[in-house]
């Protein structure tokens, strides 16, 4: 980790011992690929960590009080500060309805691949796996959705296309049924997908 993240897990230990990287940041070093993204949860409420984060420099801005996230930033870095989160029924194939606080468990299960979901105290080097499938999956570099593929899929359609970008960029292998499900709603997906968001997925994948 750079200096201003340990600064931001310093600031967050001084609240709660509930704080954590997750997603690409702890997928990449497992996968021996640096990573610059870090993706942090805490269930630290953002009106308690605010006031902490301003008194030492950082610009705060709350455009992400309805999703959970606080954007914050200094060095010239910005970084995004979640909640844990539980979500609410997706209509749209995008986004869902509603997002509230959740359990860690709770912010694993509403995301994409297993190998994302694991969580990281870089303070107590604590590594938490709460789908119980994410550490195997990164050791044997395998691409799989959480629980079943087809609700993974149409709660975000993107997620079809991620997919195929992922075993082309990170070298995975496909889990069967996730494939299968891929392969199955395709269509569906570019249908229901905007060309601009196909068109960003399709260029990190070249």
């Amino acid at each position: 980790m750079n200096s201003t993240v340990k600064h931001i897990f310093y600031l967050l230990g001084t609240l709660s011992k509930n704080n954590y990287l997750v997603g690409g940041c702890v997928r990449d070093s497992f996968l021996g690929v640096e990573s610059k993204d870090y993706d942090i949860v805490t269930d630290v409420h953002m009106d308690i960590s605010t006031p902490i984060f301003e008194k030492h420099g950082f610009k705060v801005k709350e455009c992400g009080e309805a999703f959970l996230i606080l954007n914050i930033s200094k060095n010239g870095q910005q970084f995004e500060i979640a909640n844990f989160r539980k979500d609410g029924v997706t209509l749209d194939g995008r986004r869902p309805s509603s997002v509230e606080i959740g359990t860690r468990l709770e912010d694993a299960m509403r995301r994409d691949f297993t190998i994302n979901a694991i969580y990281e105290n870089p303070t107590s080097g604590e590594i938490a796996d709460p789908t119980g499938l994410g550490l195997s999956d990164v050791k044997n570099k395998t691409l799989r959705f959480i629980g079943k593929p087809e609700e993974r899929i149409k709660e975000d359609y993107l997620r079809v296309f991620r997919f195929y970008r992922f075993l082309a960029t990170k070298n995975l292998i496909a889990d069967p049924k996730s494939l299968k499900a891929c392969r199955k709603l395709f269509n569906e997906a570019y249908l229901a997908t905007t060309p601009e968001r196909v068109r960003l997925e399709l260029e990190r994948l070249i």
